[in-house]
């Protein structure tokens, strides 16, 4: 009889120790999110990469407009495509320089809007993405680069090319 109690208590403790352990899981994973993609500027990018496709971005565009600006590509950490998609916002004719806001979709992960301020011509853009180790990943080279301003109405933008990117642990500042 003895011995019944015994093993009724420790199944019963175990038991307790495993659901706080997830219940602890679940809450730390609920609390504590995941870093979010971030954006970095490398000036002067233009001509020093093989591009694999170009749009346009127009100053305040609408989703009516015929032109679209989103690039998806395979996520190097899931089983997903991501996209990223660039919006104008404006343009600062003393600094000949434009403000984006762009939109990352990690299908599997959530939906950022991040702003980009002070992008020149010819700079190159980088998305640093989450892996599935909550860290930050940068490629080599920038994703998408501003080919050319076209006076501040239009935003030409290059995409490099997916299948060149190899991804490493990014160090941000």
């Amino acid at each position: 009889m003895m011995m019944r109690r015994w093993l009724f208590l420790a199944l019963t403790l175990s038991l307790a120790i495993i659901v706080g352990v997830f219940g602890l899981r679940t809450y730390v994973s609920r609390v504590i999110s995941p870093p979010q993609p971030v954006l970095k500027v490398m000036a002067k990018s233009l001509y020093k990469y093989e591009m694999c496709a170009q749009a346009y971005a127009f100053a305040y565009a609408d989703a009516s407009n015929p032109y679209k600006t989103d690039y998806t590509f395979a996520d190097p950490f899931r089983k997903a495509r991501d996209t990223i998609i660039p919006h104008m916002l404006d343009y600062n004719p003393q600094t000949r320089t434009v403000n984006f806001s762009v939109d990352v979709i990690i299908p599997e992960v959530n939906t950022y809007h991040l702003p980009l301020a002070g992008v020149h011509e010819e700079d190159g853009v980088f998305v640093l993405l989450p892996d599935q180790g909550q860290h930050l990943q940068r490629t080599q080279m920038p994703q998408f680069i501003l080919a050319s301003l076209l006076h501040g109405r239009v935003a030409i933008v290059n995409y490099t090319c997916p299948q060149k990117w190899s991804w490493a642990m990014a160090h941000t500042e």
